[in-house]
């Protein structure tokens, strides 16, 4: 707020912490793998970048997902990407990667991070 970002000083990442409280829980039934509990903690990381280059954006995403990779092989997880197909996708994004971690005590993997979304980059008129 009150606060303009200059050219020169993209890109910009940002990270937060939130808890997050959810009505809807996990009925036993997974549909597409998930599973919900009421309430948990996220943190999410976000990044405005330029649009000079056009690569910009899937540049700071490829740095967000190998960050997430080092902080997930440091805490010795077996884990895998998955690069997620279109229809899985919000509406403003292009491409999105969902990681998931080998859950022995339920026997198969689950997902421990939702989706960085590279949004799609419209440039003004000119």
């Amino acid at each position: 707020m009150d606060h303009a970002v200059q050219l020169q000083d993209l890109p910009v990442r940002v990270v937060c912490s939130s808890t997050c409280y959810r009505a809807e829980t996990d009925t036993g039934r997974e549909p597409w793998g998930l599973y919900r509990v009421h309430q948990f903690t996220k943190v999410e990381m976000f990044g405005v970048t330029a649009a000079e280059r056009g690569t910009e954006s899937e540049e700071l995403l490829d740095e967000f997902l190998g960050l997430q990779k080092e902080i997930f092989s440091e805490l010795g997880l077996h884990y895998r990407v998955l690069d997620m197909p279109t229809e899985e996708l919000g509406l403003p994004a292009y491409r999105k990667f969902d990681i998931e971690a080998w859950m022995p005590g339920r026997g198969k993997f689950g997902e421990v991070r939702a989706g960085s979304g590279t949004p799609i980059i419209q440039e003004e008129p000119k």
